[in-house]
């Protein structure tokens, strides 16, 4: 390999890495030996040979030069040119139309050498500072028209008014530049911008804020009506179940009450019923105990005959004292004394108690009045409710008294007869008789009607009966006038 007999001129350690400012590397003196480049020189650098004659021939890479174009040109030097492309940065303080303050441009460029025969005719040693100052001289009067808070402006402008740079040296520039205020400019814009951004923050911490408040209050106010609806929803149905309830409570005591009613009535059915049969006494009393007591029947029979023998043994004794007892008149005790042979004369033909006893056996003296002079019993009135019908054994009522013929006696009930132990008590206190007997249950025989008037001197029925008591002929002058009303009460 042939060796240059000179040094190079000038030579940069320079690799493809590395930042350039001159993309000169080389700059070599050529002998007429010196025909042989290709080992020395790199294939991305171009060449600029020189001529005596002081010309330049550029070879651009890949393209070199052959040993007969060397040697027939007669090159003297030649310089090996970095085509590369290099970027830059850098600033710059541009003055505003207020010398007090400036504009501060950051630069980004990138710059490569397009003609290096332009480059090397040039003579430039630094591109940076070569393309900033055509930068500067371009922009000053530029940015000189604008204010420094019309960065903007200013900078729009200067990037139309500046186009190329660098062309002069045969260099490809491709730039750009930002414009922005000075450093005290730019703080206090950004102190504005923090009271901006504070001030802004507190308003629209406010504006949010009322509209918090106000849908906490739509919030609040709509729980307020909910909470008034549902309490009144609740109150209403409160105040339905209230009344429901009172109509229950209204329905159920009138129920009670209807029942009470009508446990009261078949209780009053019941007394009533159980009154009628203990006040006909004797064969009723009895008939009602053997219904409800059928194994009582010995029992019964036998106070039956007790009694009836206790009767007969106390008429006999009236009957005896009264023909015995000869001190009162004769017309006196002629009343008594036909009533007591009739009493002997029904003692003999006295039969069971309760049954139908025929006719009596001594008429009364005098004519029965006739039906024109009979005054009828008024009929009472039958209580409210079914009237039952009259049985088969239901026995007719005596007829009462004629009122011309005998004036009407007091009634006289004698002593009941005792009773067994095993009976039970009669009450004291005897009610009235209901002109017809009330029917406790669906289905009972109704009892016989009960005379108003009973005959004088009656025993109590079912213990059989007396003779009818003779008509009384009215007193004479020589007679008292209650002569009728003693016998009958003696």
């Amino acid at each position: 390999m042939p060796a240059f007999s000179r040094p190079p001129e000038w030579q940069q350690p320079a690799d493809r890495h590395t930042a350039l400012v001159d993309p000169v590397l080389t700059v070599r003196q050529l002998g007429r030996l010196d025909l042989n480049l290709k080992p020395l020189v790199r294939m991305d650098h171009a060449l600029v040979f020189t001529t005596p004659k002081g010309g330049y021939d550029p070879f651009l890479p890949p393209r070199r030069p052959t040993r007969g174009e060397i040697a027939a040109k007669r090159y003297t030097s030649v310089y090996e040119v970095d085509m590369g492309v290099h970027p830059f940065t850098a600033e710059l303080a541009l003055p505003s139309d207020n010398d007090a303050f400036e504009f501060t441009a950051s630069v980004d460029l990138s710059w490569q050498v397009l003609d290096p025969a332009r480059f090397v005719v040039s003579g430039h040693r630094d591109v940076p500072r070569l393309l900033l100052g055509e930068l500067q001289q371009a922009a000053r009067p530029v940015t000189r028209r604008f204010a420094v808070a019309d960065s903007a402006d200013a900078e729009y402008e200067l990037l139309r008014a500046v186009t190329v740079l660098g062309e002069s040296a045969g260099l490809r520039v491709a730039w750009t530049l930002r414009l922005r205020r000075d450093q005290e400019a730019i703080d206090h814009q950004r102190r504005l911008q923090t009271i901006d951004h504070s001030a802004y923050e507190q308003i629209r911490a406010t504006e949010h804020g009322m509209r918090v408040d106000a849908e906490m209050d739509r919030r609040a106010r709509q729980q307020d009506r909910l909470q008034l609806d549902r309490a009144m929803e609740y109150g209403g149905r409160q105040q339905e179940l209230a009344l429901q309830q009172q109509d229950w409570q209204h329905a159920l005591a009138m129920r009670q009450g209807q029942h009470l009613l009508e446990l009261q009535r078949v209780e009053a059915e019941k007394i009533s019923f159980y009154q009628w049969h203990l006040s006909q006494g004797g064969v009723q009393a009895w008939a009602l105990h053997l219904a409800q007591h059928p194994e009582d029947s010995q029992l019964v029979m036998n106070t039956m005959r007790e009694d009836q023998l206790r009767m007969i043994q106390a008429q006999m004794d009236l009957v005896s004292q009264l023909l015995s007892d000869g001190t009162p008149e004769n017309y006196e005790l002629e009343g008594p004394k036909k009533l007591a042979l009739r009493t002997v004369s029904d003692i003999l033909n006295q039969r069971l108690p309760g049954v139908p006893q025929p006719p009596p056996l001594i008429a009364p003296t005098e004519a029965q009045p006739t039906q024109a002079q009979q005054t009828p019993t008024p009929e009472p009135h039958p209580l409210p409710g079914p009237r039952p019908a009259p049985t088969p054994e239901a026995q007719p009522a005596p007829p009462s008294e004629p009122q011309g013929t005998q004036p009407p006696t007091p009634a006289w009930t004698p002593p009941i007869p005792a009773e067994p132990q095993d009976a039970q008590p009669t009450p004291t206190w005897t009610p009235p008789i209901p002109p017809y007997p009330p029917a406790p249950y669906q289905g009972t025989p109704a009892p016989p009607p009960v005379p108003p008037h009973p005959p004088a001197w009656q025993p109590p029925p079912g213990y059989g009966n007396t003779p009818t008591l003779p008509v009384q002929t009215p007193p004479g002058d020589d007679g008292p006038p209650d002569a009728p009303r003693q016998a009958s009460a003696t």
